[in-house]
């Protein structure tokens, strides 16, 4: 079992957080054996999909299912949209977002631009902690290298997503999505497509992301960009009073 300290989440929720992953060679004794040495206010347990023993045992000790998370890849060989979203693809621009632009993106991330992750489910936290974690958490990949770009729709920025690269060759999308007040519009997938366009310009040989199954439509469109399905994670979560 690898244990993190999930340090930035302080800054982000106001508790302490540590994240637990399984590894196929735990059992459940080494498995609570870990659990013990847990001592945060926040606690994460990620398990493979199949590992039903540990799934049981982590629910034995109070942890709840919270969510499902899907490892997603795209060989970028063959990009094309659905025939109906090619039409829709070229309203649709991308380009940087400017520094002077971040404080828009944040108030429209402040409004609740993201509810399905496991920080905005969850009844122990408010919605607005939610969005703080995922300004911090731009913050920091901005820190480390990672670029935002906004999407534009007839001279208007209705959206945006993060790019890092990872390897070389390999780039994670790890955030996208549209602003709350354009949501009524139908992009469908094209907000997807738009970084595997990005990462192709620059010779990229995979996409690598992540997606949860509590956004079904994100997990619908991910399957009509022509992305595979990899590893499935069970995530449990426990709130120690």
């Amino acid at each position: 079992m690898k244990i993190i300290d999930a340090f930035w989440e302080k800054r982000n929720l106001g508790v302490s957080a540590a994240e637990a992953e399984a590894e196929p060679s735990d059992t459940v004794k080494t498995f609570l054996s870990a659990l013990e040495r847990i001592d945060a206010c926040y606690q994460v347990v990620k398990i493979p999909a199949g590992m039903m023993e540990l799934m049981w045992a982590a629910e034995d000790q109070g942890f709840r299912y919270i969510e499902t998370s899907v490892h997603v890849t795209h060989d970028l060989k063959n990009i094309n949209l659905p025939s109906l979203m090619e039409r829709l693809d070229k309203s649709i621009q991308y380009e940087p977002i400017l520094d002077a632009e971040m404080e828009n993106m944040f108030e429209n991330i402040r409004k609740g631009m993201f509810c399905t992750d496991r920080v905005s489910l969850d009844p122990h936290f408010e919605g607005g902690q939610a969005a703080d974690r995922y300004i911090g958490w731009i913050k920091d990949e901005l820190g480390r290298g990672s670029e935002l770009f906004k999407y534009i729709y007839r001279g208007m920025s209705v959206g945006f997503f993060a790019l890092k690269q990872v390897e070389a060759g390999v780039y994670y999308p790890f955030l996208a999505g549209i602003y709350p007040e354009y949501q009524k519009n139908v992009f469908g997938a094209v907000y997807l497509y738009k970084p595997l366009l990005e990462a192709k310009k620059r010779n990229g040989r995979m996409v690598s992301t992540y997606i949860s199954t509590n956004n079904s439509s994100a997990v619908r469109m991910h399957v009509q960009c022509g992305f595979q399905f990899r590893e499935i994670t069970y995530v449990y979560v426990r709130h120690k009073q």
